[in-house]
C-alpha cells in the first residue's frame, strides 16, 4: 500500500529563448514533457511536466523528487543577480483526498 501524491510542474516565460532552453532542459530530465504552448498575450508560453505516478516512499517517487529538485535548481540558476527570474515555475501537489498545495515556486 502507499499514499498517492501527485506533483506536476508548470513552467511559463515571456522570454522565448529561455522558455525554449527550459523546455530542452526538462525534456532531458523527465520521461515526458508537454510541447510548448502557443504564444499567449505578451509572448508568454508554457509547458507542463506531469506527475511521476508512483506512491510516496517508493524508490521511484524518491528518485522523481530528486529530479524535480534538480530542475528547480537549474531554473533558479537562470535568474538575475537581484533574485528575479524570467522563468515562472511552480510545483503543484495534489492527491485524491482533495489535499492540494503549491509546494515550490520560483
Amino acid at each position: 500500500m502507499g499514499y498517492q501524491r501527485h506533483n506536476a510542474i508548470v513552467v511559463t516565460s515571456w522570454k522565448e529563448d529561455l522558455i525554449e532552453l527550459a523546455h530542452k532542459q526538462a525534456s532531458g530530465m523527465f520521461p515526458w514533457v508537454s510541447e510548448l504552448s502557443p504564444e499567449a498575450l505578451n509572448g508568454y508560453r508554457s509547458f507542463f511536466i506531469p506527475p511521476d505516478g508512483s506512491k510516496e516512499g517508493w524508490p521511484e517517487s524518491d528518485a522523481a523528487d530528486k529530479v524535480r529538485a534538480a530542475f528547480f535548481e537549474w531554473c533558479r540558476s537562470q535568474g538575475y543577480e537581484d533574485g528575479s527570474n524570467s522563468l515562472c515555475v511552480v510545483d503543484v501537489s495534489f492527491a485524491g483526498d482533495g489535499d492540494a498545495a503549491i509546494d515550490k515556486e520560483i
